[in-house]
């Protein structure tokens, strides 16, 4: 079983920091948990869909992100807020 340390103790990939920081931008600016739709983090972002989705699930795995219970929206744990902040 994969934790949120799982990631922590590897480079997180640069395609993964722009989805943190995007999230956490959200946060910021809107409050926790920092919430947005799949399909506008895909629009929002320099890189191929497949890619936003590859880090999304990375993401998801490790714990620093949680979806909807209709998996249509992401918004980042404590720890995926403290894993965005620079």
């Amino acid at each position: 079983m994969k934790t949120n340390t799982d990631l922590k103790d590897r480079t997180m990939t640069e395609d993964e920091r722009k989805v943190l920081s995007l999230l956490r931008m959200e946060w910021d600016g809107k409050g926790p948990p920092g919430i947005l739709d799949i399909s506008d983090i895909v629009a929002a972002l320099p890189l191929a869909p497949s890619d936003t989705l590859a880090a999304l699930k990375r993401l998801y795995t490790a714990g620093l992100t949680d979806m909807n219970s209709l998996k249509t929206s992401v918004f980042l744990t404590p720890e995926g807020y403290d894993a965005a902040t620079p």
